[in-house]
């Protein structure tokens, strides 16, 4: 199930009791416990906060005998063939749901099957019975697109005829040949193939092993039709034809309820932000802010030093969709109610390659989230998000001590560094005082009415929808690698993670390994996922049933509120200075790096060294950070802690034993290096 929302006739858990919601007078819902038959009545505040904190789980409503295996994974690990399958399925059902049909007969899908078959060219259309099937498994299921997975393991062996090294084969053909601007023609791709297994014949026959079977040509014709149509044409005839060629030029949909359009995007604050203690100018931060098309609020947004990237989208999103209950505890200037969150249907992004990323994609699929890139050269396709950005420098900025715009540094004798007073703690809640206070509470156009307003009245026709399982918002969160599982654990960057269920999973790995004769495969490599802003712990793919479980580093002293970032910074003047990197070089260099920085920071009047140095210590990083949200009971999420506040009992030790590391113990003039790498270091 992708989304669900509280309504009369909802089975959910609550605190591990069975209820269904038997009623709903205004905002109160009254819900009847299944074994006692107890009552209770509770407000949708209440509801949404028992489901954030883990204590509420909606009850699926399929017979669990029938419900498909797969509605339990993570989709961005299901295979690429599966997933263009239920893409197509979905094509039908969403085509006879948008019907309204009373009645599933041959007569009433018949029509809906051939108009489907029609417009998306689909050459084997199914039948009215397999499509009622479809929909069997797709209504109970509240519309969760994972229903559609084929059982295939199921309806007997559908192994591929032909040997893995010759499917290996055609698959690099296709994309060294075939996948490329000279456009050859499959005749010559079948060519190219038949040329490549003789000379990998040649060379099995001398290491006698069997030869490959030349396979027949449809085989490579069918390969190839199985390509996705864009990525194909934009492979073939470059990105911007392949748009032309299948993106829609013409006017966005008018949404007609909240959350059904969301546009988001980045910018540049023009904006210089000081140092909290010091008082010396920072840089400019990057803002993402994610904007509600219909109403025109503000759903989210992730303010930090950060450069542009799917972290910052995955973090945007994050606020978005969870409640901003923190709100007036933590900005208690802000005076009225930030009551937004939600899953939207669609997201409004543009071009950028973080867009793009195949982990930002599945995730939004596997939340029912679907995607729509504005076409090139077109920023008013996504006008709402750019005017939102410009109310940010009219109503926020301008005039304000720090501000930078062109207009004022290149006509006047003005100079925004040396005028900034403002600290990044403090724009955070002149921001929050913007959204909720003036942007929310502005006037919409089309309503006439105050968007806070449009957005209320909205919700209670049609009430945010959330994901039924709070383990579903993972997926929002880190980068996929492909690791080795061994006796130490999994290695990311020189950090070791191990734990008691990593161990059974290394044996599932070994006994497959085991069972390979002669040794000419490489181990199987493990998926993990990992939060490039915290890496105290990561989350690694149990294949048996397809979900991640959490493994901490093995040295938590260093890792705890560690990014990516920083550890690549500490990795490079480790290796500098003591040509050789282990865990007790890393604290070492660490600990010089924070010496380092904070006096340095007390000297230095250079932007771009103070703005890396921002990012270094944090600076803004805890302020709206998603992870304080709790993914489950046994989840706790480790609260960050200041770089500088190690235990002097853990450094005393670390320093005593670095007479054992050569190079370490003195390492010498690293200030001006430390500098460098912080300037230059790009992830």
């Amino acid at each position: 199930m992708t989304r669900v929302r509280f309504k009369v006739g909802i089975y959910l858990w609550l605190h591990n009791r069975e209820y269904i919601i038997q009623d709903r007078i205004g905002n109160k819902f009254k819900l009847l416990e299944e074994s006692t038959e107890q009552i209770n009545w509770l407000s949708e505040k209440e509801l949404v906060q028992y489901f954030f904190t883990g204590q509420l789980n909606f009850q699926k409503m399929a017979d669990t005998e029938t419900v498909n295996h797969y509605q339990a994974v993570d989709f961005s690990e299901i295979y690429e063939s599966l997933k263009a399958e239920v893409q197509r399925k979905e094509k039908y059902v969403l085509a006879v749901l948008e019907q309204k049909l009373s009645t599933y007969t041959s007569s009433s899908l018949a029509p809906i099957i051939q108009q489907v078959a029609q417009k998306t060219e689909d050459k084997h259309p199914p039948s009215h019975i397999t499509l009622y099937r479809w929909l069997k498994d797709y209504l109970p299921s509240g519309g969760d697109i994972r229903s559609l997975i084929p059982r295939h393991q199921e309806k007997g062996n559908f192994n591929p005829k032909i040997t893995p090294e010759v499917d290996k084969l055609i698959k690099e053909v296709i994309t060294e040949v075939y996948l490329t601007l000279e456009c050859p023609n499959i005749a010559s791709i079948y060519d190219v193939v038949i040329c490549r297994i003789l000379a990998e014949n040649n060379l099995r026959k001398s290491q006698i092993k069997a030869a490959l079977k030349i396979p027949h040509r449809a085989t490579i014709y069918r390969q190839i039709q199985q390509l996705d149509t864009i990525e194909k044409a934009v492979s073939r005839y470059g990105k911007r034809t392949a748009s032309l060629m299948y993106k829609p030029v013409k006017e966005g949909p008018r949404p007609s309820r909240p959350l059904e359009r969301v546009e988001i995007d980045h910018t540049l604050l023009p904006f210089f932000v000081v140092d909290t203690d010091t008082r010396m100018p920072i840089g400019t931060p990057s803002l993402t802010t994610a904007v509600d098309k219909y109403s025109g609020v503000i759903v989210g947004y992730y303010l930090s030093f950060e450069p542009f990237s799917s972290l910052s989208v995955m973090q945007c999103l994050l606020h978005a969709i969870h409640p901003k209950d923190y709100v007036k505890n933590k900005f208690p200037s802000v005076k009225k109610d930030w009551n937004v969150y939600g899953i939207m249907e669609i997201l409004v992004v543009d071009n950028g390659k973080e867009f793009y990323s195949q982990h930002f994609q599945d995730a939004c699929q596997q939340l029912g989230i679907s995607i729509q890139y504005t076409p090139p050269y077109m920023p008013w396709y996504k006008s709402n998000v750019e005017r939102t950005f410009s109310s940010y420098n009219t109503q926020l900025l301008q005039g304000q001590p720090g501000a930078l715009f062109q207009e004022f540094t290149t006509q006047y004798d003005y100079d925004p560094k040396k005028n900034a007073v403002v600290s990044l703690e403090a724009l955070q809640e002149m921001i929050h005082i913007f959204i909720v206070d003036i942007h929310n509470q502005s006037f919409h156009s089309q309503f006439c009415t105050p968007r806070a307003e449009v957005w209320s009245k909205g919700i209670t026709e049609y009430p945010p929808s959330l994901p039924v399982n709070l383990q579903d918002l993972r997926v929002l969160v880190g980068a996929v690698e492909k690791r080795v599982i061994t006796r130490r654990g999994v290695e990311l960057y020189g950090l070791y993670y191990n734990s008691c269920e990593l161990a059974r999973l290394r044996s599932n790995y070994e006994g497959e390994d085991m069972r390979r004769r002669g040794g000419l495969r490489q181990r199987d490599k493990a998926t993990i996922k990992y939060d490039p802003t915290d890496l105290s712990k990561i989350y690694v793919l149990d294949p048996t049933n397809h979900q991640f479980i959490v493994v901490p580093a093995m040295n938590q002293e260093y890792t705890q509120g560690l990014t990516l970032w920083q550890h690549r910074v500490i990795k490079n003047l480790a290796a500098i200075e003591s040509k050789r990197v282990d865990i007790v070089a890393l604290a070492l260099a660490k600990q010089k790096i924070q010496e380092i920085v904070e006096r340095e920071w007390q000297k230095s009047s250079k932007g771009k060294t103070r703005k890396s140095m921002a990012r270094w210590l944090g600076i803004g990083r805890d302020d709206l950070k998603v992870d304080e949200f709790t993914f489950n009971n046994e989840d706790q999420s480790i609260p960050r802690q200041n770089l500088s506040k190690m235990a002097d009992k853990e450094l005393a030790s670390l320093f005593n034993r670095s007479s054992e590391i050569t190079g370490i113990s003195d390492l010498g003039n690293a200030d001006n290096t430390l500098i460098n790498l912080l300037d230059n270091q790009q992830i």
